[in-house]
């Protein structure tokens, strides 16, 4: 194992990686001026550029924003489910967490249907911006906020929130537990 200068990661070569398993691995180079980095790839790695994407992220962003933030607020509901109105009151989930056997159900069901190769990645990036624009909206205030959030994710949250859907989640009191 070498670690090569000016770099943050380690470079397994030759014998070092031998026992490893082969599996893919995506590195996103933004532009241009960092496609050096390339070259420290060793000859014997495949370089694919085409990368598949499959599916429409947008339902699944905010159905997951929604759910996470139902989650922090304590309301709880699986698949739309009717939540036990004693729940609501008291901004406790169940008891019990959902049994294992449904939650790899509906892993499997998401793998079927949800997005896939570079749409996974656009949704994992969009409900993350998403979900930080909202605490930071919700910790420091929404004046501070302005000042502070970059105009991206403004611009990315404006086209989620064209029927104020994300507005009306920032109304919501703030949980005790923050």
């Amino acid at each position: 194992m070498r670690k090569e200068p000016n770099c943050q990661f380690w470079l397994l070569t030759g014998n070092d990686a031998a026992h490893l398993p082969k599996v893919d691995a995506y590195v996103l180079i933004r532009d241009y001026t960092r496609k050096g980095i390339i070259n420290w790839v060793p000859d014997n790695v495949v370089i694919d550029t085409i990368c598949n994407s499959q599916g429409n992220r947008q339902p699944f962003v905010m159905e997951t924003v929604k759910a996470d933030d139902n989650a922090k607020f304590g309301f709880f509901s699986l698949l739309k489910v009717k939540v036990d109105i004693s729940l609501l009151h008291t901004r406790k989930g169940p008891s019990q967490p959902v049994p294992r056997f449904i939650g790899n159900l509906i892993v499997f069901v998401l793998n079927l249907i949800g997005p896939k190769g570079l749409e996974f990645a656009r949704y994992s990036l969009d409900y993350h911006t998403i979900r930080n624009y909202m605490y930071v909206n919700r910790t420091w205030g929404k004046q501070r906020a302005d000042r502070h959030i970059p105009s991206y994710a403004k611009k990315l949250v404006d086209a989620y929130n064209q029927n104020g859907v994300i507005d009306q989640m920032l109304t919501r009191e703030k949980p005790s537990t923050w």
